[in-house]
């Protein structure tokens, strides 16, 4: 590898290596159920877990398991056996509210832990672990790993075909490189991972490896293009947008509602300048539209992280920038500007499943 592709993969490399500690204690229901004490013994009080930001909790599932809770049923008698419990028994809460298990860990600790935008990190990240009553009306059932790798798949795929207009690239991958490719997502293996992941995005897309500029000199002829580059038809992108109340996902008007109330000068009507309020998952409205490479109109001028958004929302007046003002955007923990290239983020800001998944909340 030489100096200048080492320079480009930086980025990404850092994003790829991102960890959150994890602190963990057991429901106190569950903790009776399963010892007759809502008090466990020494020294499982607390499991203490450093995780990926880029992973899935069903993958860390297992290893719970067999670091923290069998050692704890067969040291303390318990009545139940380990082999009762299964790892797609097992669920997550903060606060009250059960964890989306399909969404990327990074992905939920930006929606969820409020002060992520001002810096603030909540670290150890303090989860409740369940073994026991899954709430099937807010997460999907069935937490397990073989149910995370096909809907991970699925989102490959569509991110494919996003990018591609089709899902060849997934579809010709050998059943031994697919294998491989999902052994670096769960073992978190960055060689093996992108070593297949390379195969399916081949080429940057046209954005610099140095760090995203303003949209004024974000162009074509400035962007250092690879050789070979092959421009994907639009980028793969989700917005989570924290709104007022809890609104259907898939409900364009509430998408232009929430966009509505972003680029008003009040912001969001949920917030109050100076006060942090613990962040509802139900409160986000997810938000998915291809987003071209270049601004409307041109062909030259790479789109920013304003115009997706514009785009997610229906802010269909070009100069109606108030959310900038009044919202953050939030990826990988990191607050990022709106007005980087779209292009310079989806070649170094991309979760696992090949999206970019960015929270949008007010400030």
């Amino acid at each position: 590898m030489d100096y200048r592709e080492a320079e480009q993969r930086a980025p990404l490399k850092r994003v790829w290596k991102g960890m959150i500690p994890i602190e963990l204690q057991l429901a106190a229901s569950d903790a009776i159920e399963l010892l007759a004490s809502a008090v466990l013994p020494e020294p499982f009080q607390t499991f203490y877990m450093l995780i990926p930001r880029v992973g899935y909790l069903p993958f860390i599932s297992g290893k719970i398991k067999e670091r923290w809770l069998d050692p704890m049923l067969a040291l303390s008698g318990s009545r139940t056996p380990s082999d009762q419990i299964e790892e797609s028994d097992i669920w997550f809460e903060y606060k009250g509210q059960a964890l989306k298990w399909h969404y990327p860990i990074g992905l939920l600790y930006d929606m969820l832990v409020s002060d992520v935008h001002r810096g603030d990190a909540e670290l150890p990240w303090s989860l409740t672990l369940h073994v026991r009553k899954l709430p099937t009306a807010k997460i999907i059932a069935q937490p397990n790993g073989q149910l995370m790798r096909d809907m991970f798949m699925a989102m490959i795929k569509e991110a494919d075909f996003i990018r591609n207009g089709s899902t060849k690239r997934v579809m010709d991958l050998a059943k031994s490189d697919q294998m491989q490719f999902l052994d670096g997502l769960e073992t978190h293996s960055y060689e093996k991972y992108f070593a297949i992941h390379s195969i399916l995005v081949p080429t940057a897309t046209i954005a610099d490896s140095r760090a995203p500029v303003s949209s004024a000199s974000s162009t074509a002829s400035n962007a250092q293009k690879p050789r070979g580059a092959m421009q994907p038809k639009a980028i793969p992108v989700r917005f989570y947008m924290q709104t007022a109340g809890s609104l259907d996902d898939g409900s364009a008007k509430d998408a232009q509602a929430a966009g509505a109330a972003a680029s008003t000068s009040g912001g969001n009507s949920n917030s109050n300048a100076g006060a942090t309020k613990q962040a509802d998952i139900m409160q986000f409205h997810v938000s998915q539209v291809p987003i071209p490479l270049y601004r409307e109109g041109s062909t030259s001028e790479l789109a920013t992280l304003a115009d997706a958004f514009k785009l997610c929302y229906g802010i269909t007046d070009q100069t109606n920038d108030a959310f900038v003002t009044n919202c953050a955007c939030i990826s990988h923990g990191v607050c990022v500007p709106w007005e980087s290239p779209i292009s310079w983020l989806a070649e170094h800001f991309f979760y696992a499943d090949c999206f970019l998944h960015l929270v949008v909340v007010s400030v």
